[in-house]
């Protein structure tokens, strides 16, 4: 790499995980230099594990286990879509690169991946892992002059600032003990180990004093599955992609292996066939005799949606028509305190069954049985949700199946009330086949076109979800605590072939289901778990309780030495908000400021120490979708430039530079 071509102090930066995000921010830091930086720059860049994949892409993981996002909808880089001020570095998206560099790697099992992988299908976190490091190689194979990069495979553990006054470096100190005086720095780790809620807590204490085994919220590819029992009973909570991950590592993961019988097609259509592997028969799977007997539910009691396999077939509108940012400065300009499900969700409902009703239109001439134009409008008149409107859909959308209902959407079993577990069994099979079909043909491309709206509508409503305006009981209970799930019920699902998988483990008597509504305890005179749905009579009892979700990011809880030490002094702190009558609420959430600088418990900023995450007050997702101007690379990219704005700090006489030791 260049070494500093004049006599200038380098601008030296720290990068403290270098996962999607920190290797986004470090793109936008190198194709920056040359415009914003004053003088040589210097960047360090901090993580146990391999830049780009970080620690959940990592290639040191299962085969087994995918992302729940197609090549094609995967970059790593900064196409012409996204409007921002540095420059534009285009490059391939992960379906592209299979077909170029990812057949050429050195491990033949990703090659031979890379190799027939499709555009619409979904690839292993390894492979991910491998394009994500790729592009980080990109990025340092074309670092400017002036511009040096140093890597340090360690977790950074602490985190010292300078000189008395605050105008002095920050010094990052990582676990071997070594010393980085730096300008600036930046923490993009948000996925850290945090200690279980209380509620899972105090299940965790429970299942010692009874002797039961419980395992809470965790990635699952971290997790020590050893302990689950083969052969017994093990009730578990969460139907998301926690869940499929657990399931997969406990079934295929030990030796279970899944074919595909003789027979007909399996309902794929004719565009998804011509992108995806054709999929003849039904799925069974043969049991190695090392797995659990999971009994699974949740609070909708059904999984999440499979991930659509086809593409749109009208134009996806080019920006929002209801939920825009005219109409959330409108709310702001109230003044008045604003509730997610009074004043938010209206916009974003409305919005989401517009892009739906957008490609059933244009997309399904005839599936509406007014012009185009006379709907339009009527949609745009009507209150949305109202009785008229009711009635009117109805009315010009005969086909209930065509009509996007969210209330219906979120809760497929609310009204559903069965005789026994049997009768429950016959009633999920047939969702989750209905679902797959659905998915799978492009009939019901209107889906997909909600979809994109459920994308389109997140960034327009940041500004306000960060607002003081808005009220934090309903952020915590309505958006974090509804409308989040919602979403990912209907547009982070899995991979199809996932809930095949799902059929064939439950015909094989591997899986059962519990049901909606799903209450779990412990009975301590039988000293077993006990799960109670409300969607069918009775319980089922197990010694082992697995809770299949992903935890939740809380400072109170962090168990990362960074974020625990910060915090312990009070130099990073969780967003507290405030409600109309005074409450104070704290949300957990790491506190940044508009500029995404750090913000102390005593309310001061720190100048020099940034945050970026789903950890972090502002929210933008690590992962990018081409062509879509992505919110992270319009962060990274804003983030970037005012690191390199910023002017070396006093350095005093007694501090190191550079590189050193802690004593």
């Amino acid at each position: 790499m260049p070494a500093n071509s004049d006599d200038r102090r380098s601008l030296v930066l720290a990068v403290v995980g270098v996962g999607p995000r920190g290797a986004g921010l470090l793109e936008r830091l190198v194709t920056n230099a040359a415009e914003v930086a004053h003088g040589p720059v210097e960047i360090h860049l901090v993580d146990p594990f391999p830049p780009g994949g970080g620690r959940v892409w990592r290639d040191a993981q299962s085969q087994l286990l995918r992302l729940n996002t197609t090549t094609e909808d995967l970059t790593a880089f900064v196409d012409e879509s996204v409007v921002m001020a540095g420059p534009i570095t285009p490059g391939p998206t992960m379906a592209e690169w299979c077909l170029t560099h990812g057949r050429h790697l050195s491990d033949p099992e990703l090659a031979a991946e890379a190799a027939t992988v499709g555009p619409l299908e979904f690839p292993t976190r390894r492979l991910a892992s491998a394009y994500l490091g790729w592009a980080v190689d990109e990025t340092l194979g074309r670092l400017p002059e002036g511009v040096t990069v140093h890597t340090h495979p360690q977790r950074a553990v602490d985190l010292l600032s300078a000189g008395d006054d605050g105008g002095g470096r920050e010094v990052v100190v990582l676990e071997d003990g070594e010393l980085l005086a730096v300008d600036a720095v930046v923490l993009t780790n948000s996925h850290v180990d945090v200690a279980p809620a209380p509620p899972f807590a105090a299940l965790a204490d429970l299942a010692v004093e009874h002797g039961l085994h419980y395992l809470p919220p965790g990635y699952a590819g971290d997790l020590d599955l050893s302990a689950v029992p083969a052969g017994e009973d093990i009730l578990v909570r969460g139907f998301g992609l926690g869940f499929v991950d657990f399931l997969v590592l406990v079934t295929e993961g030990r030796g279970g292996v899944f074919e595909r019988l003789d027979g007909q097609a399996d309902g794929s259509s004719d565009e998804a066939s011509s992108l995806v592997p054709e999929r003849q028969g039904r799925l069974r799977y043969v049991p190695s005799g090392r797995e659990p007997r999971l009994h699974v539910g949740s609070r909708r009691g059904v999984p999440y949606h499979s991930k659509p396999m086809y593409r749109l077939r009208a134009p996806k509108p080019a920006a929002t028509r209801f939920c825009t940012a005219e109409a959330v400065g409108a709310l702001l300009r109230r003044g008045e305190p604003i509730d997610f499900l009074a004043d938010v969700w209206p916009l974003v409902g409305r919005e989401v069954t517009w892009a739906s009703y957008v490609e059933l239109g244009l997309g399904h001439p005839g599936r509406i049985t007014v012009p185009w134009e006379e709907f339009a409008a009527t949609f745009a008149a009507l209150e949305w949700g109202s009785e008229a409107y009711a009635r009117w859909i109805a009315e010009v959308v005969p086909d209930p199946a065509d009509r996007f209902d969210p209330a219906v959407v979120d809760r497929p079993l609310r009204d559903v009330r069965v005789a026994d577990r049997d009768e429950l069994s016959r009633v999920l099979r047939r969702y989750v086949r209905d679902d797959l079909e659905r998915r799978a043909d492009p009939t019901w491309s209107a889906d997909l076109g909600a979809f994109h709206g459920f994308l389109a509508v997140m960034p327009v409503i940041g500004a306000a979800l960060a607002s003081p305006l808005m009220d934090p009981r309903s952020l915590l209970r309505d958006f974090y605590g509804w409308f989040m799930g919602f979403f990912s019920f209907w547009a982070s699902g899995p991979p199809p072939d996932r809930l095949e998988q799902l059929l064939a483990l439950e015909e094989a008597g591997v899986v059962s289901f519990l049901g909606g509504g799903l209450e779990v305890g412990v009975d301590p005179e039988r000293g077993v778990f006990v799960a109670r749905s409300t969607t069918v009579p009775g319980e089922v009892a197990a010694r082992s309780l697995v809770d299949a979700t992903l935890p939740a990011f809380d400072l109170a809880r962090v168990e990362d030495p960074l974020l625990a030490t910060l915090a312990a002094r009070g130099e990073v702190a969780s967003q507290l908000l405030v409600t109309a009558d005074g409450e104070p609420v704290d949300t957990g959430q790491l506190s940044t400021d508009g500029a995404q600088r750090l913000v102390r418990a005593d309310g001061t900023v720190a100048e020099r120490r940034f945050a970026l995450g789903m950890h972090t007050t502002v929210k933008a997702a690590a992962f990018a979708r081409p062509c879509t101007n992505a919110p992270v690379h319009r962060l990274n990219d804003h983030v970037a430039r005012a690191l390199l704005a910023l002017t070396p700090a006093v350095v005093d006489d007694s501090e190191p530079v550079g590189a050193g030791r802690r004593s």
